[in-house]
């Protein structure tokens, strides 16, 4: 027993040294077969880790319009009836209706919206910027981040109705340009509101009506001195956590279409856009550039492949001699399909380990590349794409590799091994 094990033991590290003994031999060869290798690595690498950075700057911009799990809706008009009532109704939503949204198991805070553009003044300069009245829930839902020194909205300035006012950073750069606004007083609608904070620059790939930069943020309480609120013009709602939001979507449908006596199922009363459908806007983007991203790659590393297979059947081709005179020594079948195997297997994990390395580095190199930071005044350049060669793509990679090189080295090592041993002791 122990005599057959050290004799297989030792077969097996006579095929080995042979392998490697034939790869040393004709060392440029398999140089030029590790080249094309190295290179379909470099190119599914290289691709695919831009195609993770191009997923990472669209989520970068869609996440600055609202943290996760906010969901933006806006009411509008049915189309299904329901309940006796007609199709086409428009659906008026009230302040308080929006409130009691909040009080909903599934939901953690809510604010109505209302906007409207007024004149605005401070000192002599004086234009007219989007006035959004909310919350002060919506700075958070919103990923509303004061500059240091000021604040957002509170509670106590929509319980009270204070005239207090929180400006975007191109309100502020064009109404007191290096003045510190906060404490100052601006007339809004020719009345006066004392500012308590401006935004953070803001990465948004997505708005509605405006980006946040160009407006005012005013309590909804003391948007009804300015104008009419009885029926708000939208209403932002966040789920108790992202994985809820499908089901707290659900539920304020079936909440509004009771209150409203519309089909819950009609998603044109009440339409919703939230974290979910951007992920299903970014996945479809990035899903259909990664698939073609690593077509290329793949078809790039399969020609490598296919030189590795072509010079390996000359090869093969070459030592025809040779096996016929192993095959009458007494070497089985398997033995020859596996020295040819080993080689070919060999060739490409070289090559594979090589090109990993180089794309490491590429990546390091090529990153980031120019995206959407300047289309968005991006000075944080997190909407760049930031090549990202993560351990699921090595991963990837590797798994494409090993059956490029199987496939490769196998076809050859077949044909080695069933070459009989007195014709290939015949061929010059």
């Amino acid at each position: 027993m122990a005599s057959s094990v050290v004799q297989r033991l030792s077969l097996i590290n006579e095929i080995f040294r042979e392998a490697f003994y034939s790869l040393y031999h004709h060392r440029f060869r398999a140089a030029l077969s590790m080249l094309g290798i190295s290179w379909g690595i470099i190119s599914v690498v290289v691709l695919l880790a831009y195609g993770n950075g191009f997923r990472g700057a669209l989520d970068a911009g869609f996440r600055g319009a609202f943290s996760d799990g906010t969901v933006i809706s806006f009411p509008g008009q049915t189309s299904l009836q329901a309940g006796g009532e007609r199709a086409g109704k428009r659906v008026r939503v009230t302040p308080d209706d929006v409130l009691a949204i909040g009080e909903l198991p599934l939901i953690k805070s809510v604010s109505p919206e209302f906007m409207q553009e007024f004149p605005t003044i401070y000192g002599n300069k004086q234009s007219s910027y989007m006035t959004r009245g909310v919350a002060a829930s919506y700075g958070v839902m919103r990923a509303e981040k004061p500059q240091a020194g000021g604040r957002f909205l509170e509670e106590d300035d929509v319980r009270l109705r204070r005239r207090v006012a929180f400006i975007g950073t191109e309100v502020q750069r064009k109404l007191f340009g290096t003045i510190p606004p906060v404490g100052q007083t601006i007339r809004i609608a020719n009345a006066p509101f004392e500012i308590v904070g401006v935004m953070e620059d803001k990465v948004q790939l997505s708005n509605y009506n405006r980006p946040d930069k160009y407006c005012i943020f005013i309590p909804w309480t003391t948007m009804g001195n300015l104008s009419d609120t009885r029926y708000v013009a939208t209403f932002v709602w966040q789920a108790m956590s992202p994985m809820l939001e499908p089901k707290a979507t659900l539920q304020v449908r079936e909440y509004l279409a009771k209150r409203y006596r519309y089909n819950p199922a009609d998603e044109r009363a009440i339409n919703m856009f939230g974290s979910e459908k951007t992920n299903e806007i970014t996945s479809g983007i990035v899903g259909g550039l990664k698939i073609v991203l690593t077509f290329i790659g793949v078809l790039t590393l399969m020609i490598g492949g296919v030189g590795i297979m072509n010079i390996m059947f000359v090869n093969v081709q070459e030592r025809t001699r040779e096996i016929g005179v192993r095959k009458a020594l007494g070497a089985k079948r398997r033995e020859i399909l596996l020295q040819f195997l080993l080689e070919g297997l060999a060739t490409t994990f070289a090559g594979g380990v090589i090109g990993i390395s180089l794309s490491a580095g590429l990546v390091w190199l090529l990153s980031p590349r120019p995206f959407l930071a300047e289309l968005l005044d991006d000075a944080s350049r997190v909407t760049d794409i930031h090549l990202v060669m993560s351990v699921q793509l090595v991963a990837v990679t590797t798994t494409i590799l090993m059956v490029v090189g199987l496939v490769s080295g196998l076809l050859p090592a077949i044909k080695a091994s069933n070459l009989d041993p007195i014709e290939a002791l015949r061929y010059e």
